[in-house]
C-alpha cells in the first residue's frame, strides 16, 4: 500500500524500560508498515530514551508523573496538553497524514489531540492496551482485587480508596482527568475504531459505556521469527518473566512454588524444577524478602537483556502467567507459545483466550495457591504434545505477518 501516510501516536516513541510492551508495538508496527511501502510519521513525548525522527521538533516536553502530582501546572497539563495540541497542529500544517494510529496518550499527551485531529480531517483508529480510559486506576484494582465499583461514573470511589499510588491527591487527579474524557464523549466521538487485544476488553468496554460497532477484537502477535522451540528436551527450570509488581501475582507464585516443592519432597518425589522470576520492578524488594522467608533462594535473576531471555525462554519446562488483574494479550504468554512452551495461566481476562487447558498449558484460578499449587504438577507431567501445541497456536493465531494484513486493511478503509 505505497504512497500511503500514516500518523503513529503514542507518548512514547521507544521500547525501553516503562514504555513497556506498548513500545515495542509501535516499532515493529513502524518497522513493518515502512516496509510495505507506508510513510511513517510519529508523534510523542521527547523524553531522554525517543528515538530520533526527521518529526522530533514536534514532539511535547517530557513530564514525569510517576509520583504523586501536586504541581498544578503538571496536574493541568495531565488533563489537557495545550502544549501536545499546539505541536500537533503545527505538524499537521506540514504533513497530511492518511489515517492515525493511536495508542496510549493519556497523561504525557492527554485527549487535548483528539479535536486537533478531527480539526484536520485525520481519521483516527485506537488500540486499547489497557482499562485507563475507563477507570482512574490503570489496572482496575482496590486493595490488591479487582474493583469496579467506578462503573457508572461512580470516579469518588477510586478517591475513596486511595486506588491511585495509593494517594487520595493522586486519585482524585486520575479520577478528574477520567470525568472529563468521559463526560465529554472525547476519545468515543473522535475514535472510528477501537481495536481490542482481548475479547475481554472489548466485551468491558461495552458493559461500560463504549459503542460495541466501534470495538473490534485483533489479537496481539507475536515474531515467530524471534522465538524458536529448542530441539531437544527442556531443562528443569519453571519461568516467569515480566515486570515485579503485585497485580502480577508474583506472591501467590512464591507460595504455591513453596508448597509444591514441599509437597515434592513430603511423598518422596524427585524435587521440582528450579523457579527462575527474570524481571525488575516496584515490588522486587518484597518479593524477595518473601522468598527468603520462604526458604527460596536464587531465584531471582535481575532484568534480562532481549537476547539472553531468547535464549533461556525456549529452554524452560514451562513459564508460569499468575496476574491478578485484567490481562488483555499478554506478550509474555504469546513469547512462551512461540518458543514452544506451555504456560501455567491465571484464568482471568485474555489470558484464557490464548490458552487451552491441558492443551497448551494449564490454567488455574488467580489468587488460588493451592489451585496454582496443583496447576504446576498439572504442567510438569505435560509432555512434548504441548510444546508442540503452543508453537501451533502461536502460528495460527498471533503470527506478525497476518497482524499486519488485517491492521493495513483497517488503516486503509477506515
Amino acid at each position: 500500500m505505497a504512497d500511503r501516510t500514516l500518523l503513529l501516536i503514542n507518548k512514547f516513541y521507544h521500547d525501553i524500560g516503562p514504555s513497556g510492551g506498548v513500545g515495542r508495538y509501535i516499532m515493529q508496527e513502524e518497522e513493518d508498515l515502512t516496509a510495505r511501502g507506508w510513510n511513517i510519521v510519529p508523534f510523542a513525548m521527547k523524553d531522554a530514551d525517543a528515538r530520533p525522527s526527521p518529526w522530533d521538533t514536534f514532539f511535547v516536553r517530557a513530564h514525569d508523573y510517576s509520583s504523586p502530582r501536586f504541581d498544578p501546572k503538571a496536574a493541568l497539563s495531565l488533563i489537557w496538553n495545550r502544549e501536545a495540541a499546539r505541536n500537533l497542529d503545527r505538524l499537521l500544517n506540514q504533513v497530511k497524514p492518511d489515517v492515525a494510529h493511536v495508542h496510549n496518550i493519556y497523561h504525557h499527551l492527554s485527549p487535548s489531540i483528539l479535536p486537533v485531529l478531527a480539526k484536520h480531517g485525520v481519521p483516527v483508529v485506537m488500540t486499547l492496551h489497557d482499562l485507563r480510559l475507563l477507570c482512574p486506576a490503570i489496572h482496575m484494582l482496590r486493595n490488591g482485587e479487582v474493583c469496579e465499583r467506578c462503573k457508572g461514573g461512580r470516579l469518588e470511589q477510586a478517591v475513596a480508596g486511595r486506588c491511585v499510588k495509593g494517594s487520595r491527591s493522586a486519585s482524585l487527579l486520575a479520577a478528574v482527568e477520567t470525568w472529563n474524557q468521559r463526560s465529554r464523549g472525547l476519545y468515543e466521538g473522535a475514535v472510528t475504531r477501537f481495536l481490542c487485544p482481548s475479547a475481554f476488553y472489548a466485551r468491558k468496554y461495552e458493559e461500560w459505556g463504549y459503542p460495541g460497532t466501534k470495538l473490534e477484537h485483533m489479537p496481539n502477535f507475536v515474531d515467530l521469527d524471534g522465538w524458536r522451540p529448542i530441539a531437544r528436551d527442556p531443562d528443569d527450570i519453571v519461568l516467569f518473566f515480566g515486570r515485579l509488581s503485585r497485580e502480577k501475582g508474583l506472591s501467590t507464585l512464591l507460595r504455591a512454588y513453596a508448597a509444591w516443592r514441599e509437597r515434592r519432597e513430603s511423598s518422596g518425589s524427585p524435587p521440582p524444577p528450579a523457579l527462575m522470576i527474570a524481571g525488575s520492578g516496584p515490588a522486587e524488594a518484597e518479593l524477595q524478602q518473601e522468598a527468603a522467608a520462604l526458604g527460596l533462594h536464587d531465584v531471582f535473576l535481575g532484568g534480562l537483556a532481549p537476547v539472553d531471555l531468547k535464549e533461556l525462554l525456549p529452554r524452560a519446562r514451562f513459564t508460569v502467567l499468575p496476574s491478578e488483574w485484567y490481562e488483555n494479550g499478554p506478550l509474555s504468554l504469546l513469547e512462551s507459545l512461540a518458543a514452544g512452551v506451555p504456560v501455567v495461566g491465571a484464568d482471568i481476562a485474555g489470558i484464557p483466550e490464548c490458552l487451552d487447558d491441558g492443551v497448551e498449558g494449564v490454567l488455574f484460578p488467580p489468587g488460588d495457591v493451592e489451585a496454582l499449587t496443583d496447576a504446576l504438577d498439572r504442567a510438569d507431567a505435560l509432555g512434548p504434545d504441548a510444546r508442540r501445541a503452543a508453537r501451533v497456536r502461536a502460528q495460527l493465531h498471533h503470527d506478525r505477518n497476518t497482524h499486519m494484513d488485517r491492521l493495513e486493511d483497517i488503516l486503509s478503509c477506515i
